[in-house]
């Protein structure tokens, strides 16, 4: 039960080709069509109201991109209950996850980072194992220019979970993290001391998650398999529900 309610996204964030260069120039429209979903007369919309028109086509054009947000919490959400603010929180969050073909890395870094919900830890809210501050524009002019691949993970929680748990704040994120980056490292077959990463805990109203990005330092290593996923979601599932478990152990 505790297991099913964390959601792992797990994706790499490709080098620039012309290909997919031209791929993120064609869903500029999303962010466009984005804006005019969300922004409505609170007068005469109600966000419990049905889902619009508009809404649901979009939703539809965005499930045929990227069917893996069907795996979503906020996906449950709306096909249980399609109201008008369940069709925002999907929309924004497919386009949020996939970021990376919109714009580019390092714009994505930046939306990780100074996005509306984003935690700040000082004038942003990127952070690493690292206690000093963090140079939002060297970080994301790294990640940008890095010729290897770099991987994505969104790691969501609904709620309720997260503020029962106490993973309603990006320092418990980070400690999470870091308790959990040598898993990690394993699971996407990169050597610690090769391994570098930057998160981002975005506040949002019904699932609150984390942006985290992992890469080496060495751009011919790294790989990620199915198993390599199930293994970064099993890791930060038995950390977050650890109590849930033990309860369940001692029934």
């Amino acid at each position: 039960m505790a297991l099913s309610q964390i959601i792992v996204t797990s994706r790499y964030l490709k080098s620039g080709t012309q290909k997919s260069k031209n791929k993120r120039r064609n869903y500029t429209k999303y962010i466009a069509t984005r804006e005019t979903v969300e922004v409505r007369d609170q007068n005469t919309i109600d966000r419990n109201d049905n889902a619009t028109k508009n809404q649901k086509e979009l939703i539809d054009d965005l499930l045929s991109d990227f069917p893996e947000a069907k795996r979503y919490l906020e996906y449950e959400d709306f096909k249980a209950n399609p109201t008008v603010e369940n069709a925002s929180e999907l929309i924004s969050t497919i386009i949020e996850r996939n970021a990376d073909i919109i714009g580019n890395r390092q714009n994505f870094v930046g939306y990780m980072a100074m996005r509306p919900g984003v935690e700040k830890r000082g004038s942003h809210g990127l952070f690493n194992e690292k206690d000093e501050p963090i140079i939002l524009n060297q970080a994301a002019n790294e990640i940008a220019e890095h010729k290897g691949n770099v991987w994505s993970h969104v790691v969501s929680l609904r709620r309720e979970d997260a503020v029962r748990l106490g993973f309603d704040n990006s320092d418990a994120w980070r400690e999470l993290v870091k308790r959990h980056i040598s898993d990690i490292a394993k699971a996407q077959n990169i050597p610690l001391c090769n391994l570098k990463w930057y998160a981002a805990y975005h506040d949002t109203t019904h699932h609150p998650h984390i942006h985290l990005l992992v890469y080496s330092t060495n751009p011919k290593q790294g790989f990620l398999t199915k198993a390599g996923i199930d293994k970064v979601r099993s890791v930060f599932a038995n950390d977050i529900f650890h109590d849930d478990l033990q309860s369940i152990y001692q029934e």
